[in-house]
């Protein structure tokens, strides 16, 4: 049995972590629909309305009867949106509606105005074509119907859809509350303390921008040295208010990787330390009680991607949020080779207009740019050290960045 110092396959660790977070919920509160974007539903929604609620034009034209179709017909009035039709169409007789204007009962389908010619007080039919250009009503949603599971993350489209079903309040969870820790003597905050030895804090900007573009609340931001005593007290602290710690850097095998000695200071239950992934190997997760620490690599690469893979895993589980990963896969554009193959490595990679994944140019889990360029990540499994143009791989993606 694999102890938590032992590198693990990526789904052992998500299997580790899983475990580790069941049965910790945030919990939930009732807010407007309109208020809950990012937010993840706690309960199923099912409308309370009719979609379309009546029977609608899909454009503008004029209402025909059922029955006997003829050349021409009486106009008798004309329907906006938003109002309601006198009467019943009678035979021989129609009224012009508008695009999403309700259409009289007895109305068999609607003919386009660029079909028709108006002469006077008559609609003279010049084509005919079998589309009704009506909306029926509910048949798009029925009241009652599933709107959205619980455990949606809510996009404004889904607002959208939900408050046009009538439903004006949701159950949500608790927005997660997020502390991000920074640490290594190397790092600075301003370039007038750039030195020899010295680089630019990029790890804690890069985190909390992520965990603004995911709903997530900032409740800290701060950086340490390679100090014990001061990282098991920003470490309390951090876990005290927060729902997730995040730390990165310090916490590797190093003699100033002083993060996993602060956590079992802190009576702290590790449950992973190395993961056969590349960027990002010594990824660590620690709980106590309901407190929950993420420890990140200090190269910005592996940050993201870890954050992506782990993080967000575990404010899924927090939260009650649906994973659903999307399963892409493209095909190679040029071939890949590596030297070795002893964990599962994610290449940056931008995506051709083609459809085809090409390899950026990257020097390492320190190259921040190459982020900047990718579309996202291709996967090269365990053991494989070699793959030819067109093989077809995986192909992983966060975030709004395309190509177009």
């Amino acid at each position: 049995m694999r102890k938590a110092g032992d590198m693990i396959p990526l789904e052992e660790a998500f299997r580790r972590l899983d475990d580790a977070l069941a049965g910790l919920r945030l919990p939930v509160e009732s807010l407007p629909t309109r208020s809950a974007l990012g937010r993840v539903l706690a309960e199923d929604q099912h409308s309370r309305l009719d979609l379309p609620p009546f029977d609608k034009s899909a454009m503008d034209g004029y209402a025909i009867p059922s029955g006997q179709e003829r050349d021409r017909y009486q106009l008798v009035g004309t329907v906006a949106a938003g109002q309601v039709p006198p009467h019943r169409l009678a035979p021989g007789v129609t009224v012009k509606v508008m695009t999403g204007a309700p259409v009289p009962p007895g109305t068999a389908r609607v003919v386009m105005v660029e079909d028709t010619a108006l002469e006077g007080e008559t609609v003279v039919i010049r084509q005919r074509r079998t589309d009704t250009n009506i909306c029926w009503r509910g048949e798009d949603v029925r009241v009652g119907d599933l709107v959205l599971p619980a455990g949606t993350p809510l996009t404004a489209a889904d607002v959208a859809n939900l408050i046009a079903c009538g439903v004006t309040e949701v159950t949500v969870s608790a927005r997660p509350r997020l502390a991000v820790l920074s640490t290594g003597q190397e790092i600075v905050d301003r370039v007038e303390e750039i030195g020899p030895g010295k680089i630019m804090n990029a790890n804690g900007p890069l985190l909390v921008g992520l965990a603004r573009e995911y709903g997530l609340e900032i409740v800290r931001e701060a950086s340490y040295p390679d100090d014990r005593a001061a990282l098991v007290q920003g470490l309390e602290s951090a876990a005290a208010d927060s729902d997730l710690v995040v730390v990165s850097g310090g916490v590797s095998v190093g003699d100033f990787d002083l993060v996993p000695q602060a956590l079992a200071d802190l009576g702290f239950t590790l449950h992973f330390s190395r993961v056969a992934i590349k960027p990002g190997k010594p990824m660590t997760l620690a709980t106590r009680g309901r407190q929950v620490v993420f420890g990140l690599p200090g190269n910005p690469v592996s940050v993201y991607l870890t954050f992506h893979l782990f993080v967000l895993r575990g404010v899924a589980r927090l939260t009650g949020a649906t994973l659903s990963a999307r399963e892409l896969r493209f095909s190679l554009g040029e071939s890949f080779r590596r030297r070795r193959a002893e964990r599962q490595e994610f290449v940056p990679a931008r995506l051709t207009a083609s459809g085809a994944l090409l390899p950026l140019e990257f020097h390492g889990s320190a190259h921040l740019l190459a982020l900047s360029q990718a579309d996202g990540f291709f996967v090269v499994p365990i053991g494989v050290t070699s793959l030819d143009r067109d093989t077809v791989v995986q192909f992983v993606c966060w975030g709004r960045r395309w190509p177009w």
